[in-house]
């Protein structure tokens, strides 16, 4: 029974981490216990995630993966895992990457009703990828968890995200579930089904790059060009005209003359005040409520070594950031996870 215990932790921690994909990337300590018969305990993983996400966050690039896992438990509460993430969008299936676990789940008491989770997650995948980890380098991650009496469980964990430009995010989720087995494991029954309603709340800060403009008066320094007319004068003079016989012989003469200065154009130097409009951007880093999420993981077990598993979740985000020329992203969604375990 103790070995069935552990490998539903083992299942719990596959569907945490690559659901943080969904969530944020925490071990599920409290669906491990150590195993007392075998040192070490070897669980394989297949899940299909309909669209890849984190902590509620859908990027317009995500796309569905396929994520086979293989992770090492020791009696110690010591584990290691590693995932594969394969694309299998219609763009066609191609690795992306890997990533690489280590941690610790421990217990505050002999039921293990109380206890928590250390993790380091380092991501191996090309910076090209459209799945919305390609950012990441790596994230620490803890949990600590309460499930008195095996009434509800309450879990709060938190996860430092450092991602391959320099930046880094803190993410916090808060979860509420209670598991109802519906078919128990037994000494004569080797299969069981159970559910595990969850609500789920995440927050975080996020860092992005925000635009803003600067209006300033400038003096200015402006040519000008002046234009001034040309003019025009006439003159009028009168020879001859002598009085008596002779200015009947010789009348007088008038002569009319005309003389037109043309126009002139200069350039003069103004000084006038101008309003220079400048975009300038800075790193902007919020803390808030990233998404709320509504979940239903349902488990069957099959000869206490087989599980298979699906997990319909619809979430619902807050104060996604939205680029440039881009729909707003903060509508309810769904996706899913499906797939199968088995531990030796």
């Amino acid at each position: 029974m103790k070995k069935t215990q552990l490998l539903l932790l083992l299942l719990c921690f596959s569907v945490c981490t690559y659901a943080q994909q969904t969530t944020t990337t925490t071990v599920r300590p409290d669906s491990v216990v150590t195993p007392k018969r075998k040192a070490l305990l070897v669980n394989a993983s297949l899940q299909y995630i309909s669209n890849l996400t984190y902590a509620g966050v859908k990027d317009n690039s995500s796309v569905p993966i396929l994520l086979p896992t293989v992770t090492l438990v020791s009696k110690t509460g010591l584990f290691l895992s590693s995932s594969g993430y394969f694309n299998v969008s219609d763009r066609g299936s191609q690795s992306e990457g890997l990533s690489i676990t280590p941690g610790y789940v421990f217990w505050f008491d002999k039921d293990k009703y109380y206890g928590g989770s250390v993790s380091a997650t380092k991501y191996f995948i090309t910076s090209n990828s459209p799945i919305i980890l390609s950012s990441f380098d790596g994230t620490f991650d803890g949990q600590l968890f309460a499930n008195p009496s095996n009434i509800v469980k309450i879990a709060v964990s938190g996860s430092y995200r450092l991602d391959k430009g320099g930046a880094h995010d803190v993410i916090n989720e808060a979860d509420l579930s209670k598991e109802i087995q519906i078919i128990k494991l037994t000494d004569k029954r080797k299969h069981a089904f159970k559910i595990n309603p969850t609500v789920s709340l995440y927050s975080g800060t996020q860092s992005f790059n925000q635009s803003y403009f600067v209006n300033s008066v400038v003096p200015t320094a402006v040519n000008k060009a002046v234009t001034t007319p040309g003019t025009t004068t006439t003159t009028t003079s009168t020879v001859g005209g002598a009085g008596g016989i002779l200015g009947i012989l010789f009348p007088p003469t008038t002569t009319t003359t005309t003389t037109t200065t043309p126009s002139t154009t200069s350039i003069e130097q103004t000084i006038v005040d101008e309003t220079v409009t400048e975009q300038k951007e800075q790193e902007v880093k919020k803390y808030q409520i990233l998404a709320g999420s509504i979940s239903m993981p349902i488990t069957y077990t099959i000869y206490r070594k087989l599980q298979l598993v699906g997990t319909p979740y619809f979430i619902k985000p807050f104060n996604q950031v939205t680029y440039a020329n881009e729909a707003p992203r903060n509508g309810l969604y769904f996706l899913f996870i499906v797939g199968a375990n088995i531990t030796f």
